[in-house]
């Protein structure tokens, strides 16, 4: 059996993996799929002269400006509706902070926008910001922390040094610096502004693990057979170094999600038109009585970190099994 056999056997074989899939699954699905959930369009609309497919996807924002009137007369004729008829901006006739009913499954916030669109949407900016993040703070961990394990010298002190720079920032701190700079904050900055922060934890694992596989006989086997450094370290050093860097990287989505609903709560979040937990989780904090704002967010906000944390001990004890051994009494 191969190694990579033996892993996936562990990783289906996993509760933990079974139910981080789950709810990372059910909410990877909302973000998806919102706009056949909760729009202020229809799926599909099918007229004498016409029939238009996912309109709230090609007019999204010119659709959540027309009035509930507006919309209907827009749409006339046979048309499918998602569930919920509004989109996470859209000023409904309800009012603000109207109790659940038929038309609005949760209600609505103190801004007249249906609460339940919001969380939709919410999901996809959660998960679409710390995926993006991550995957760009993998990227430049890996490359810097690698240069730094393989070159050594000048590559090895500018990397110390510049992770000890990087770690005195804490990452709010990081966000409010681009907000200021940038008054309205593209999705394209914040998630470099959550990268910049991410990527030093990355490259000092992967720092650790060129240095720690520098002395294994596979590698001075690998040298000594001509093999230059950069080919010694993404040919057999490399792939070693990816299970911690995947672990660490999964523990990341649940730490961006968190720090995106923080910015959020405090206005410095996604840029305008954009749904966030953290935003709902704000207008809780202001109006405390209202326990629906602070329960389904933070639901939400649960089942991300939770659904994360499950998976990443799974993956740490599929890659490295002493993790396993050593939870078993003896």
């Amino acid at each position: 059996m191969t190694h990579a056999t033996a892993f996936l056997r562990r990783m289906v074989g996993s509760k933990r993996v079974a139910i981080g899939a789950v709810l990372l699954g059910v909410l990877a699905l909302l973000a998806i799929f919102a706009e056949l959930l909760a729009a202020p369009a229809p799926i599909a609309c099918f007229g004498p002269d016409r029939a238009e497919i996912l309109p709230a996807v090609t007019e999204g924002a010119a659709l959540e400006s027309l009035t509930e009137a507006e919309l209907r007369v827009r749409f006339e004729g046979f048309a499918i509706w998602p569930p919920i008829r509004y989109g996470p901006e859209q000023r409904t006739d309800a009012g603000p902070n109207a109790s659940p009913s038929l038309d609005h499954p949760l209600g609505t916030d103190f801004e007249s926008r249906d609460l339940a669109a919001r969380l939709i949407y919410g999901a996809r900016t959660a998960l679409g910001l710390s995926l993006s993040a991550v995957l760009v703070g993998m990227f430049l961990g890996v490359v810097l922390g690698g240069l730094a394990g393989t070159l050594r010298g000048f590559w090895n002190d500018g990397l110390v040094r510049l992770v000890e720079t990087v770690d005195t920032f804490p990452a709010i701190l990081v966000v409010a610096i681009v907000r200021a700079i940038e008054r309205e904050p593209s999705a394209l900055s914040l998630v470099l502004a959550v990268a910049f922060v991410r990527w030093a934890e990355i490259a000092r694992l992967v720092r650790a693990e060129v240095l720690r596989a520098s002395s294994e006989e596979y590698v001075m086997a690998a040298h000594a057979l001509g093999s230059t450094r950069l080919r010694v370290f993404y040919r057999h050093i490399l792939p070693n170094a990816l299970g911690p860097v995947i672990v660490s990287s999964v523990l990341g989505v649940a730490s961006v999600v968190l720090l995106e609903a923080a910015i959020s709560f405090l206005g410095m979040g996604a840029p305008a038109r954009v749904a966030s937990w953290g935003e709902t989780l704000g207008q809780a904090a202001r109006h405390p009585s209202e326990i629906r704002l602070l329960v389904f967010p933070g639901v939400l906000l649960l089942a991300t970190v939770g659904g994360s944390y499950l998976i990443a001990d799974a993956l740490r004890d599929s890659i490295d099994t002493r993790t396993v051994r050593a939870r078993v009494p003896r």
